[in-house]
C-alpha cells in the first residue's frame, strides 16, 4: 500500500499559531476577509493530508491540529540589507527544505517572499515537488527590474520556474503572466482571489452630491502611495466644487512622515487619520465612503490589494494605479490610472465627483465583481486543489464550500 500524502507549506509572516489558537476558541475574528491559515487549515483536514505549515513570524511557537502542524519559524538575520539579505533568504530555505525533507513532504507550496525562487532548487534535490504561490509579482506591472543585481536574480528566478517548478498557484491574471513569461510556458498556474463573508458589509450609498468621501486602507508605507495622498487631498481641495474628505485607515513606517505633511499643508480637516481599525470600525468607515483610492507605486510588486476586494464588498468603487494589477480583475468597477501619476488620480476622483452617471455604472459593477470573493471555487484551497491534481492525479473536491461551513454548493 502507497504512503499517505504529506504537504509542507510556507504562510508568510504572519503569526499563524496564535490566530489558530483564537479561531479553535471561537473569538471574535479582527478581520474583513477569511485568513489564508484558516483556508488552509479546513484544506487540510477535510483531505487528511500530513502538513507542515511554517510562517515566518519573530515569536517562534508550534501548534498541532489534527493532520496539520502549525510552526512559527524566524528568519535569520531579520531586517538584513545588502549582501546579508541574500545571505539570509539562502539560509531560511535550507532550514526550510530541511525541515520538509524530515517530515517527508512530497509537495511544498511556498509563499512569495518566503526566500529566493532558485533557492528553491533545494527541495528539487530531495525529490521534493514545488508550486510557488505568488501573493506579489515578480516585478512591478510595467516596471521590469533593470539594475544589474536585480536582473541576475530575476533570471536565476526564471530558470527555476523553467526547469525547477511543478506548478504555480497566484492571486492575478498579471501573476500568471509573468510566470509564463518566465517559466515560457512550461508549468500550469492555477489564479485564486482572497475570500469573504458577507455578513457586516453594509452597502455604500450612490452619490448624490455634497461632500465626496474617499478611503485609503492598508500599509502606510511610501509604495503605498500613501505620502501622494497629501498631494491628492491638495489638489481636490482646490479643484473640487465640493468638500472631499479622505480617510487614511491604517499604520506602518510612513505613518509619522504622513502626518507630518498633512499638518504642514493645513490638510488636517480634510485629510483624517484613523490608524488601524477594528473590524467593525474599518466596515463603518466603508459604509460611509463613497469610493476606494489605491495609489500603489511603481516599487511594488502588487498581486492584487485585498482592499480592492472589500471595496467590491461594500460596493465601492475604486480608483487604482496600474500598478495593483486590479484592472483584470475588478475592472468594470473601478477607474484605472496610470502608475505613479498623481494628476490622473485627482482627474479620476474628480470625474466621479462631477459625473454621478459614471460613479452610478461603477457602482452597479460592483456586485459582479464582488462575486468571485465569495465563490469558493476560486478560493486558495481550490487553487491548491487543481495544482495537487495536476502534479499527482489525486481528485479534486467536488465543492469547497463546505471548507468554509456552508452549505451551499460553490458557484460554477
Amino acid at each position: 500500500m502507497s504512503r499517505t500524502f504529506r504537504l509542507f507549506v510556507t504562510l508568510g509572516p504572519g503569526d499563524v499559531v496564535s490566530a489558530r489558537r483564537r479561531a479553535a476558541a471561537g473569538e471574535a475574528v479582527n478581520s474583513t476577509s477569511i485568513a489564508y491559515s484558516e483556508q488552509l487549515v479546513a484544506y487540510c483536514k477535510e483531505r487528511n493530508f500530513p502538513t507542515l505549515a511554517i510562517s515566518a513570524n519573530p515569536r517562534s511557537d508550534v501548534l498541532v491540529d489534527g493532520v496539520l502542524t502549525l510552526e512559527n519559524r524566524p528568519k535569520p538575520l531579520r531586517e538584513s540589507a545588502g549582501v546579508a539579505f541574500h545571505v539570509s533568504q539562502l539560509l531560511y530555505a535550507v532550514y526550510l527544505c530541511w525541515r520538509a525533507v524530515r517530515f517527508r513532504a512530497d509537495v511544498a507550496v511556498i509563499d512569495s517572499g518566503t526566500t529566493h525562487y532558485f533557492c528553491l532548487w533545494l527541495f528539487r534535490l530531495f525529490g521534493i515537488q514545488v508550486v510557488p504561490n505568488l501573493h506579489n509579482t515578480l516585478w512591478p506591472r510595467g516596471y521590469r527590474p533593470t539594475g544589474t543585481a536585480s536582473r541576475l536574480l530575476l533570471g536565476l528566478d526564471a530558470l527555476f520556474f523553467a526547469y525547477g517548478a511543478s506548478a504555480a498557484i497566484g492571486v492575478s491574471p498579471e501573476c500568471e503572466r509573468q510566470v509564463a513569461t518566465q517559466a515560457r510556458g512550461r508549468i500550469p498556474f492555477f489564479q485564486y482571489r482572497c475570500q469573504f463573508r458577507d455578513n457586516g458589509f453594509t452597502h455604500a450609498q450612490p452619490y448624490r452630491g455634497g461632500p465626496f468621501r474617499l478611503c485609503f486602507v492598508g500599509r502606510a508605507e511610501r509604495n503605498k502611495g500613501l505620502l501622494d495622498l497629501v498631494t491628492i487631498g491638495g489638489s481636490l481641495t482646490r479643484q473640487s466644487p465640493v468638500p472631499v474628505t479622505i480617510e487614511v485607515c491604517g499604520d506602518g513606517p510612513s505613518l509619522n512622515e504622513f502626518n507630518k505633511l498633512v499638518s504642514e499643508q493645513g490638510l488636517a480637516s480634510s485629510i483624517r487619520v484613523h490608524g488601524r481599525l477594528n473590524r467593525t470600525e474599518l466596515l463603518s468607515v466603508y459604509a460611509q465612503s463613497h469610493a476606494m483610492v489605491v495609489p500603489t507605486r511603481s516599487d511594488f510588486c502588487e498581486g492584487v490589494p485585498a482592499v480592492c476586494a472589500e471595496a467590491m464588498m461594500a460596493r465601492l468603487p475604486a480608483v487604482a494605479s496600474d500598478a495593483t494589477n486590479s484592472l483584470d480583475v475588478i475592472g468594470p468597477a473601478s477607474l484605472q490610472v496610470p502608475t505613479n501619476d498623481v494628476g490622473a488620480f485627482v482627474e479620476a476622483i474628480l470625474r466621479l465627483i462631477n459625473s454621478p452617471e459614471t460613479h452610478d455604472a461603477l457602482q452597479a459593477a460592483c456586485a459582479g465583481a464582488a462575486d468571485q470573493f465569495i465563490d469558493r471555487s476560486f478560493s486558495m484551497p481550490a487553487a491548491i486543489d487543481r495544482a495537487l491534481n495536476a502534479l499527482t492525479g489525486q481528485s479534486t473536491l467536488a465543492s469547497y464550500s463546505t471548507l468554509f461551513h456552508e452549505r451551499q454548493a460553490a458557484r460554477p
